[in-house]
């Protein structure tokens, strides 16, 4: 099965990735991002996503630092290039005004829209416990005429989730309260009757994450697979030219 959201090259410093969880979707001028975090900006510059792009829809499942960091000057970036406002879908995960504490204000720098008020019927929120402090919303997409679910950061589903034709999870490599675990998704894989080959792991922050999804057999979402294939390469590389492991 081909995988419908794609995800922007990261920056990888060392084993880690510091930007790995932008994902987007762009069909006939229009362009959806979700949780687009720190390093966006450049990852979008080094592309040719907004070439004809008429509308620019941002979704953010909640508003965790990492997801909003470098968010004004993205929005500036996309009004200078496609001559038109982001669109900002609005949730109840996210606060107004941490979004003005990152110098964004409303109507000057994007339009926000309710989903529901204005008919959208391509996006669904479903709420969810981010953490203890903050909440996060787990979301339904139909692109391609394909029923999407994307886990926006939970560390857990309780409610049931069977039925779509993909499914995207953030993964950690140990427990989190922030992500779901190898043993976190397994439960969530037998109890909504999922199969392999409809899942992705996203949203990787590390060598050690990409590693342990392979060995459990889970799918990669392809642009993460090819990075931390790249990562690995360049550290086996660099071991083998440190002067302590030459003969």
């Amino acid at each position: 099965m081909s995988q419908t959201l794609k995800f922007l090259v990261s920056n990888v410093k060392g084993d880690k990735a510091t930007n790995d969880k932008s994902c987007y979707f762009k069909k006939d001028g229009v362009l959806i991002f979700i949780n687009c975090g720190r390093g966006v900006l450049d990852a979008v510059k080094k592309s040719i996503l907004l070439k004809d792009v008429k509308e620019v829809y941002q979704i953010l499942t909640h508003d965790s630092n990492d997801h909003i960091f470098d968010i004004k000057d993205f929005f500036e970036y996309v009004k200078t290039e496609t001559g038109k406002k982001p669109i900002l879908i609005d949730s109840i995960s996210y606060k107004r005004n941490k979004l003005a504490k990152a110098g964004l204000k409303e109507d000057r720098d994007y339009e926000s829209v309710n989903p529901l008020k204005n008919n959208f019927n391509w996006i669904n929120f479903l709420a969810f416990p981010h953490s203890d402090k903050s909440l996060s919303c787990p979301i339904e997409l139909v692109l391609n005429d394909k029923k999407i679910f994307y886990a926006g950061d939970c560390n857990n589903i309780p409610f049931s989730i069977e039925g779509y034709d993909e499914y995207y999870f953030d993964f950690a490599d140990k427990e989190s309260e922030y992500f779901m675990n190898i043993e976190g998704i397994k439960k969530v894989v037998k109890k909504n009757k999922i199969r392999k080959d409809k899942l992705w792991v996203v949203h990787l922050i590390s060598l050690k994450a990409f590693e342990m999804a392979q060995r459990a057999g889970m799918q990669i979402a392809t642009e993460e697979k090819l990075k931390f294939r790249k990562v690995k390469r360049t550290l086996t590389k660099n071991v083998e030219l440190s002067p302590q492991f030459k003969k």
